[in-house]
């Protein structure tokens, strides 16, 4: 398999927005992440972290072990010992040496990996190198946990609530509820169901701190974690965010092309900031997207002018369609808008991006 390095930098992108990135692209490779004399490295399988021989601090595991009175001194240097003249790793030592059963094995080591890398999430800035493609033998994973639980884990142990605000939109922004199949999987905690039910009636965030009862601080965290999955997004929407009961082809026509007057504007928006390279952005927006969508509503195209195209059949035949799928069909818009003012936002910042959402109303309101 052809390898390809990818490099960045935690204070562009923060872990669990990267964590989310790769496993979009169901990236397969190794993360290495240094910071301040402290190195991490991590494994990915089609997109989801996994725990892998040779990938964690075996001297470390030993230790919590001793601290957790799992076993005592003497049977850890025996362990150690065992494995070094055996040439195996320590789980496999404290096994076959029974010193710990196999079931606790596993369960201390899936925890111990998982509290070293739910510590990266509170790093404000960090090197990164990623090699994608790199792979790793089958007998060296001990286990591969989905990568939305393990973000949602990790966002609910960060301590560095400035790291928390700063990816937040404004307080004046309103927030749309999405549905990505991967919600299904999730398993969210009643505080945080208590945050999403009042989002339901509250869309704006002000309103949604002022509200909720997890305090200001557990439900930004909460907002934060929805952004990051995908499970909420920037409504910039006013004039679509609704189907009507009905849909003729010439409603649907004009919610496309009040739709595409958006698109168009964010294409002319953000081209006249970085140029060209805007329409790549808005790509892998669109890109983004699409990889979420069930047939038949991944034949998306953006054109060269930033508008959307749909394929391989006419937009008109969707009248044909139940009115579950036409709903779907005006949840897909918003979708594509949402993660192109997001993608102005990563681009540009918070200034420009309240600047599209305040221009997008007003187009809202004059189609």
């Amino acid at each position: 398999m052809n390898e390809e390095t990818w490099q960045g930098n935690l204070a562009v992108t923060p872990f669990p927005q990267l964590l989310f990135r790769i496993w979009e692209k169901r990236d397969s490779g190794h993360l290495s992440i240094q910071a301040e004399g402290i190195e991490r490295s991590i494994c990915f399988v089609k997109g989801d972290p996994a725990l892998v021989e040779g990938y964690f601090s075996s001297e470390l595991f030993l230790k919590r072990l001793l601290s957790a009175q799992a076993l005592t001194a003497l049977q850890a240097e025996d362990c150690a010992s065992y494995a070094r003249e055996n040439k195996i790793s320590y789980p496999r030592s404290l096994i076959e040496r029974e010193i710990v059963s196999s079931s606790r094995v596993w369960g201390a080591l899936a925890e111990f990996w998982m509290e070293e890398l739910c510590a990266v999430f509170d790093w404000p800035r960090a090197d990164l190198t990623f090699h994608i493609g790199a792979t790793v033998q089958e007998s060296q994973v001990y286990a591969i946990f989905p990568a939305p639980t393990v973000i949602l884990r990790g966002i609910r142990r960060m301590k560095n609530h400035s790291l928390i605000e700063a990816s937040l939109p404004a307080e004046t922004e309103s927030l749309q509820l999405l549905s990505p199949a991967h919600a299904d999987h999730l398993h969210l905690a009643p505080q945080e169901k208590h945050v999403l039910g009042i989002l339901r009636q509250s869309p704006r965030l002000g309103d949604l701190y002022a509200l909720s009862q997890t305090g200001n601080r557990e439900t930004q965290k909460t907002v934060f974690a929805f952004l990051t999955l995908g499970l909420a997004g920037i409504s910039p929407v006013a004039g679509v965010a609704k189907a009507p009961p009905e849909l003729s082809s010439a409603g649907l026509e004009k919610i496309w092309n009040g739709f595409n007057d958006k698109c168009s504007y964010i294409h002319k928006y953000i081209s006249k900031e970085i140029g060209p390279v805007g329409l790549s952005v808005l790509e892998k927006a669109l890109e983004e997207v699409r990889a979420r969508l069930a047939p038949p509503f991944r034949g998306l195209e953006l054109r060269a002018d930033g508008r959307v195209e749909f394929s391989p059949f006419p937009l008109m035949s969707l009248t044909l369609f139940t009115e579950e799928t036409r709903k779907n069909f005006i949840r897909l818009l918003n979708e594509v808008l949402v993660a192109e003012v997001l993608a102005v936002k990563k681009a540009l910042g918070n200034v420009h991006e309240a600047a599209v959402v305040r221009n997008l109303e007003k187009i809202g309101e004059s189609s």
